[in-house]
Order: C-alpha cells, then sequence, then structure tokens
C-alpha cells in the first residue's frame, strides 16, 4: 500500500487488502485478530501505519467497517458492502467478491491506460519525426539547392511553408499539452476528478460500441459481487449503479430496475433495457431458473471482461499500422521531394 494521506488505495491495493483478510477469516480467525496478523506482516511503514489506525479503531469498540471508514482511505461502497456482510453474517464472502471486484477495476484500468498511452507515445513520436524533418532538414537542402542554383519544386516549396508555420503551431501545442497534462494531474487526485477524466478519455479515445462492452464489464462484475454479498436483485441493481459513473448506461439499469419492480425477471429486465447481449441474457435466463443466479452472473461477468480486453486490444492493433503507415508515407513524401531535385540536377550534369 502508498504512503498515509488523503489519497484512497488503489484498485490493487483493495484486492490485495480484500484478499489477506478473507484468508484470515476463513481459516476461523476473528477480524480483530486477521487485522493484528497483517499489522505484524507488513512491509512497508505506510502498511504500518495503516493498518496501526485500523487496529486501534477496532481495538477501541469500531466495528470493521466503521473503521475503514473512520480512516478514509477505502471507497464508500467497500464500507457499505462490508458493512452488509458484517450484519448478515457473510463477511467472508463479501470479501472474496469484492477481492475479485477489485481485482477485475484494476484489469480494466491496466487495459485502458495501456491502449490509451500507446498510440498517443505513437502519435507524439511521429508528430517530432515530421516536425523535424519539415522544419530543420528540409531548410538545409534548400539553402543547398539554392547555393547550387537548382530551383526547388512546388513539393518542397509546400512543405518549407508548413516547416515554419509548425515552428509556431508546435510551441502553442507543447503549452496546450503541458497545461493538458497538469489538469489530468489535479484532476487525478480526487475520485470524483478521476471519473471526470476517465469520462474524457473515453469520449476521445473509445467508440460507443467499447464504452458499452466497458460499461457492461464493470456492471456485471459490480453485480456479482452484489449477489454474493446476499442482496436482492433490487438492491443489487440499486448499489451497482452507485459504483459506476454518472453516463447513459446508468439509466439502463435504472430502467432494468424499474422493469423487475413491474414483475419482469432480472435477464429479461437486463435484456430489454440492453444491459446485456441476448446471449448473455440466456445464461443469465438458465441461472435465474435453475436457482444459481450468483454463479450464472459471475461467469456473464467474466464474458464481458473478455468482450472488452478483446475490443480495446482490436483497437491498438488497428491504430499501430495505422500510425505507421501515416510516418512511413509523410517520411517517404518529404525524400522523395528532397531527391527529385538531385535527380533532375544529376540529369542535367550528365547531359
Amino acid at each position: 500500500m502508498a504512503d498515509i494521506g488523503v489519497r484512497q488505495l488503489s484498485n490493487e491495493e483493495l484486492s490485495v487488502f480484500c484478499l489477506k483478510l478473507s484468508m484470515m477469516i476463513k481459516s476461523g480467525i476473528n477480524v480483530e485478530k486477521s487485522v493484528d496478523i497483517l499489522l505484524e506482516d507488513a512491509s512497508t511503514d505506510a502498511d504500518t501505519e495503516l493498518l496501526s489506525r485500523i487496529h486501534l479503531l477496532i481495538d477501541e469498540g469500531y466495528s470493521l467497517s466503521k473503521a475503514l471508514s473512520e480512516v478514509g482511505r477505502f471507497p464508500p461502497h467497500m464500507v457499505r458492502m462490508i458493512d452488509i456482510g458484517q450484519v448478515t453474517g457473510k463477511l467472508e464472502a463479501v470479501l472474496e467478491s469484492l477481492t475479485e471486484y477489485y481485482r477485475r477495476e484494476a484489469g480494466i484500468s491496466k487495459m485502458i491506460k495501456n491502449a490509451v498511452l500507446y498510440p498517443a507515445v505513437m502519435l507524439i513520436v511521429t508528430a517530432v519525426i515530421l516536425f523535424v524533418l519539415v522544419s530543420q532538414v528540409l531548410p538545409v537542402f534548400e539553402q543547398v539547392f539554392s547555393d547550387m542554383g537548382v530551383a526547388v519544386n512546388a513539393t518542397v516549396s509546400a512543405l518549407l511553408s508548413v516547416g515554419a508555420a509548425s515552428k509556431a503551431t508546435a510551441l502553442a501545442l507543447s503549452c496546450l499539452f503541458v497545461l493538458g497534462t497538469l489538469a489530468a494531474a489535479l484532476l487525478s487526485l480526487s475520485p470524483a476528478g478521476r471519473q471526470k477524466l476517465s469520462r474524457a478519455v473515453d469520449g476521445v479515445f473509445f467508440g460507443n460500441r467499447l464504452n458499452l462492452a466497458i460499461a457492461r464489464s464493470r456492471f456485471s462484475s459490480a453485480m456479482s459481487l452484489m449477489l454474493s454479498s446476499g442482496l436482492d436483485i433490487g438492491e443489487a441493481l440499486e448499489r451497482s449503479g452507485e459504483l459506476l459513473d454518472e453516463n447513459s448506461f446508468s439509466g439502463r439499469i435504472a430502467a432494468c430496475k424499474d422493469g423487475v419492480e413491474k414483475g419482469a425477471t432480472f435477464p429479461k429486465a437486463a435484456e430489454d433495457v440492453g444491459l446485456f447481449t441476448k446471449l448473455q441474457s440466456g445464461l443469465l435466463s438458465a441461472g435465474f431458473r435453475s436457482g444459481i443466479m450468483e454463479q450464472a452472473m459471475r461467469e456473464v461477468a467474466g464474458i464481458c471482461e473478455s468482450d472488452s480486453d478483446a475490443l480495446l486490444l482490436g483497437m491498438v492493433n488497428k491504430l499501430e499500422p495505422a500510425l505507421i503507415v501515416v510516418l512511413a508515407l509523410s517520411v517517404g513524401l518529404v525524400l522523395l521531394s528532397v531527391m527529385l531535385p538531385l535527380i533532375g540536377m544529376m540529369s542535367a550534369i550528365g547531359a
């Protein structure tokens, strides 16, 4: 775990915390002793300080959920789920479900980050190469041709004009890039800011199909968590909606909840409002009829996760060759623009 402060723990840190605690409780150790053991095994000063605060609060009579809330490093929905687990006697199951939920959230976040970062780096590298060629290399050849009395062709003249204009443009874009980076860093300091940043990234880089796949993956993972914790469908839908960002998918969740309240089965209501595909809804329906909805929901969550991962990977695989082609064509154009006058000059000398 990271340094103590107001920052909430990351999804990966939350998953590891829940996993360790669930293993202790599963072996028959009570909560207080479990936290004590985790404190003894803490490997960093940050872990020691965090677990010491939790242990102290539990010693003072706080429940685990109340202690985590007081510490301020854990998300409210996690605290609420642990509180439900304590009240219903299903704390072990809740912690195991939270482990899986945050593991999936960490995986989705990592995939999104990689899907955005790699094309962005490729785009920046391409832009830098072109800027250097047009603004620094071509003017040298222009001067050489001028000294030799060779007229440059229209393509070179156009590229040189672009190069002159690109210097001011590059400075302006660099300033915007620095300001954007600073704004993103400031937004990432708070949970609400991270949500806004995530929605902005999704809107810029991802299409509707990919956004829908990611939303389905997160929703199915949240529903699996809720059902594993013993909540009924209505409350599970309500709490799952609270976990997701405010977007069009939240409206679908609300519509599904309305459908369930009007008497429709959850699989049917989910399919009608587009929460899941027909195949996924069919799997849920089979689980609903056979009385193993919780297991079916876990399977659907795994399918949705695989679908979103495949779409993200497909997007990266399409962008990479496209950027390489753009770079190759642009560099080729610059080289041809330089070589053609040289060929003409050599031909004249040969004649």
